[in-house]
């Protein structure tokens, strides 16, 4: 994986392909949102089966599609304490290796992935970063969805078995700028209009 800083706070993890970010990001990802696990510690088998049970293809196929179903990863950096102290433990070597990373990074920050071939997440998963790191941002994010009935945006993403209650505002804020947004549910042109003319005047 390739490491770099986009902003002060917002790091950049570059991955070969998507095996590889999917199978190193999982235990961090999911601790942070994931509708069951979040805030838990848990094993690789444990959320395999959940997820095969609850996620769309996994419901369809019987089988666990989790490392062909997402490409781009965002998580704060208090996500890693559960993982240095060793409640994760054993650790894979990928997660070992993520570890490393950021051992000498103090306070706090945002760690942001995507793989090569899906580079066209990156502005997705920017404005991730952005929500976290920059609370002037966030409160006109906020304001900016109040104005609009963003419901039934967010029970799409609930039923995507993938977002927890506490991420679905940064979420549909994050949908609603990116320009490739894969959701069925029609986003109102006038809502992504004003969440990319905000994030390009943060970026």
């Amino acid at each position: 994986m390739e490491h770099k800083k986009l902003a002060d706070k917002i790091h950049l993890l570059t991955f070969e392909n998507q095996r590889d970010i999917t199978s190193t990001f999982l235990r961090f990802q999911e601790y942070y949102e994931s509708p069951n696990f979040r805030g838990k510690i848990f094993s690789l088998e444990e959320f395999k089966g959940w997820y095969i049970k609850n996620s769309p293809k996994g419901m369809a196929t019987g089988e666990f599609t989790y490392y062909s179903d997402w490409n781009g990863f965002n998580i704060p950096s208090y996500v890693l304490e559960p993982f240095y102290t060793g409640k994760f433990d054993p650790l894979s070597e990928q997660e070992k290796s993520f570890l490393d990373i950021f051992k000498g990074e103090a306070g706090k920050f945002y760690i942001i992935g995507i793989h090569k071939k899906a580079d066209h997440f990156l502005q997705h998963e920017i404005s991730h970063g952005l929500f976290y790191t920059n609370d002037n941002y966030r409160l006109e994010v906020q304001q900016i969805l109040s104005e609009f009935d963003i419901e039934a945006i967010k029970e799409e993403l609930r039923q995507k078995a993938g977002y927890h209650e506490e991420v679905l505002e940064d979420e549909v804020h994050a949908y609603s700028i990116d320009p490739e947004s894969n959701l069925k549910t029609p986003i109102p042109q006038k809502l992504s209009a004003e969440l990319r003319k905000l994030y390009e005047k943060y970026l």
